[in-house]
């Protein structure tokens, strides 16, 4: 078995939820303007939490649900 790294299974993790959010949407089982809310919620959790890193990561892989 491959030796995975914390970063390695992290960003699996964000991608992967990315691509069901995207799907979420675009099947209608959840309308964009939730799933967004979710996002910023999540960001706005991890930022008053002191951990911008991580806020910053979910940033960066769900632009396209902040800037809606």
């Amino acid at each position: 078995m491959a030796d995975f790294k914390a970063e390695d299974e992290a960003l699996a993790s964000l991608v992967l939820i990315e691509e069901l959010f995207h799907m979420m949407a675009k099947s209608g089982v959840l309308p964009e303007a939730k799933l967004a809310d979710v996002v910023r919620g999540a960001v706005a959790r991890l930022d008053t939490t002191d951990h911008f890193g991580a806020g910053a990561a979910v940033r960066h892989y769900f632009v396209p649900w902040l800037s809606d």
